[in-house]
């Protein structure tokens, strides 16, 4: 069952954030009416019907990563929200694979039925926003395309780096290496008072998980 987890409001922006019955964070970042949707995981209709209470215009999906628990409700999104998908160029094929992004080990099994709404991004890319522009960091390691969303004074984690811990790296491209190279990526690149919003549990800063991250402490 969804859960309302948190609601921030600063001057005209709202952070929302659903928890989905995969214990995963859906997160809208809202400036005004225009909002960008990241990783839709959570029930349709429940995310739906708050768009539509408060009357908000989903500009964007954008994807850390493909894995089913992050992409369950995509298709649907995509078909109501008629919006472009964000995803890295290495994990595009996660799209359209069940066995790549895990669904079919559930009762689910997703595969995109419009590619032509997906737009790949590399690292350092920059994702034009109507208010504030997103810049992507590319962090690999819980699968091959895994990314970070770097916007303000937030990142949004994806499962590379958790509150308390960091991703799997057991699973079809993963990797221990990378995932501790993305590791200092993070720490080392972002600011100290960085809000770090991960794909699962509470938020932390780099601040927080330079003093606790095993991975960076090598």
């Amino acid at each position: 069952m969804m859960q309302e987890c948190m609601v921030l409001h600063i001057w005209f922006l709202m952070l929302k954030t659903f928890i989905s019955e995969f214990s995963e964070n859906t997160y809208l970042i809202s400036e005004k009416k225009e909002t960008i949707i990241i990783d839709p995981g959570v029930k349709f209709d429940e995310l739906n019907a708050y768009i539509k209470e408060y009357e908000l215009d989903v500009k964007a999906i954008l994807l850390t990563h493909g894995h089913v628990d992050h992409i369950f409700t995509l298709n649907e999104c995509v078909n109501e929200f008629d919006c472009p998908l964000y995803i890295h160029e290495n994990e595009r094929d996660f799209l359209f694979d069940p066995n790549l992004n895990l669904s079919s080990t559930t009762y689910k099994r997703i595969v995109l039925s419009k590619k032509d709404k997906v737009i790949t991004y590399k690292d350092k890319d920059i994702i034009n926003m109507p208010y504030n522009n997103i810049k992507v960091l590319y962090t690999p390691g819980h699968t091959r395309g895994s990314s970070c969303f770097h916007y303000k004074h937030f990142l949004f984690s994806g499962d590379t780096i958790f509150s308390d811990g960091v991703g799997r790296t057991d699973l079809p491209t993963g990797s221990q290496k990378k995932l501790t190279d993305s590791i200092h990526k993070i720490l080392n690149t972002l600011s100290n008072n960085t809000v770090i919003y991960p794909g699962h549990g509470t938020f932390t800063t780099v601040t927080t998980q330079k003093s606790s991250c095993y991975l960076y402490r090598r």
